[in-house]
């Protein structure tokens, strides 16, 4: 049941109109059958795992409290997260250690027969369940929270089934608070949240899937284009993923606001951004804020305690550190979307992106001075939006290919091979670069003119209307309705 089924569109509505006719007290519990529902209606036998990894995680959060106050926290917070993360490395890594394993490992069904599974798939949300839980019991740790003593409410905290599947990572602070909370409804809220869901299936439907009609084309078969192709599909690709994942986020905050709640954003115009840094403030924010306080931090005063000169080969200590944290963490974001290769080094790179900027901070702004070269320039943010799209679109080539050999291949073809541009269907072509038009124009109005004007929240209701029938027309037109699950289900 992803959030593009019909079973999605039936399923929504039903749960809400049950949840504002429910008394209060069981609201909490009606969310859960919910989300129960939901899960189940994907792989049900890995129901089990996560039923046992909320349990754990419940009284495990309460353990480390009681150990936390007498001064073992510290021990017993790593016994945790390492639990978490083995239960995590195996279903992720499994396939990579035994690719060749000829045994069944399970039937995908308890409700109807099936062949057997002989290659591991990782269970729905298993990732963003580890990483809400470890957010979770860090907080225990630092003492900026209490362990939620109702089983209920924890068991909603992770389960809440708008952000199972892709997030966002719910901080313990923001999310807890709002389930114990009494949602009337809201008139304003929840048209908001429909019209931000519109907006998500426009992005998936009509921008992610049509360009993956593209994107697949070439890059299963790279080897028979030339350079021009692959930089066409490899921007194209970029898009994808930015509508496909932002799409699922604005549907998924969207479904929570008909409930009065608010997840976090959790995507921000990145490709806007000015600097790489930059782009990871407003792209998947959940989680690279997740691994800033969680990973980056922990690792840079790990590091500051062991390196005590002020300077290494000439170089402040300072610098030294960065670099180690910063690829550190990004190896660690490389290895978490995937095995192989491929991730490990798209993770790198733009660990490597970010020292050059840490360690060139001097530098840059010497040269600007120089040339008198002012930040708020219009023509210097162009051309640092322009130079960040251009190293972030890189970097996508590693994520998209199959092998390091496949993308190493891209790479030589697109600097040394030109030609004729490949289009299979030129119609599709056409309503590919539309969809793109439109993401950058909202994105473009939201950046720079969001105060000026508006269409699905114009003050005119005509426009309202007009903008909503719009967008369902090019939906139901120009949608893609066999497009597949969403790109970041597999992470």
């Amino acid at each position: 049941m992803i959030f593009t089924s019909i079973s999605y569109l039936f399923f929504l509505p039903l749960i809400v109109a049950a949840y504002y006719i429910f008394p209060d007290r069981f609201r909490w519990l009606w969310l859960v059958l919910a989300s129960v529902a939901y899960y189940l209606s994907f792989i049900p036998i890995f129901f089990a795992l996560i039923g046992v990894l909320v349990i754990g995680n419940y009284f495990g959060g309460r353990w480390l409290f009681s150990v936390n106050d007498r001064g073992h926290g510290k021990q017993g917070l790593t016994i945790i997260v390492l639990i978490n993360i083995l239960v995590l490395a195996f279903f992720k890594y499994f396939n990579f250690f035994f690719p060749d394993l000829k045994v069944n490992l399970y039937f995908v069904d308890w409700f109807y027969r099936v062949d057997p599974v002989t290659r591991m798939i990782i269970p729905l949300g298993l990732s963003y369940l580890v990483f809400t839980v470890i957010s979770y019991h860090v907080e225990i740790k630092r003492k900026n929270i209490l362990p939620e003593r109702h089983f209920g409410y924890f068991s909603l905290y992770l389960l809440f089934f708008p952000r199972i599947a892709q997030g966002p990572i719910e901080r313990p602070q923001k999310l807890l608070p709002q389930l114990r909370e009494t949602h009337a409804f809201d008139y304003d809220l929840v048209t908001g949240g429909l019209k931000l869901m519109l907006w998500g299936y426009f992005k998936k439907l009509v921008v992610a899937d049509r360009l993956a009609i593209y994107v697949n084309a070439v890059y299963n078969n790279s080897e028979h284009h030339n350079g021009t192709t692959l930089i066409i599909a490899t921007i194209f690709f970029a898009f994808q993923i930015y509508a496909d994942f932002s799409g699922y986020t604005d549907i998924a905050l969207g479904s929570a606001q008909l409930f009065g709640i608010r997840l976090t954003e959790n995507f921000r115009r990145p490709y806007f951004a000015t600097s790489v840094s930059d782009f990871w403030n407003r792209w998947h924010i959940t989680f690279s804020t997740w691994l800033r306080d969680y990973v980056f931090l922990p690792l840079a005063w790990f590091f500051s305690k062991r390196m005590k000169k002020n300077q290494y080969l000439f170089i402040a200590t300072e610098k030294w550190i960065y670099l180690f944290s910063i690829m550190i963490t990004f190896a660690i974001c490389g290895l978490w979307h995937g095995e192989g290769w491929t991730y490990l080094v798209w993770g790198l790179l733009f660990g490597i992106y970010l020292t050059y900027s840490n360690w060139t901070q001097k530098l840059n702004r010497n040269i600007r001075k120089r040339f008198q070269i002012r930040k708020t320039t219009p023509s210097y943010i162009l051309y640092k939006i322009i130079l960040t799209f251009i190293l972030v679109s890189f970097s996508w080539i590693f994520f998209r290919s199959n092998t390091l050999n496949e993308a190493l291949d891209v790479i030589k073809k697109i600097f040394l091979t030109h030609g004729m541009p490949f289009y299979e269907s030129p119609g599709n072509l056409v309503y590919a670069i539309f969809g793109i038009l439109m993401l950058i124009t909202l994105d473009l109005k939201r950046e720079f003119f969001n105060a000026r004007i508006s269409l699905l929240y114009n003050k005119y209701s005509a426009i309202r209307i007009g903008t909503i029938v719009s967008m369902v027309m090019l939906i139901l037109l120009i949608g893609v309705f066999d497009g597949g699950q969403f790109i970041y289900f597999q992470y």
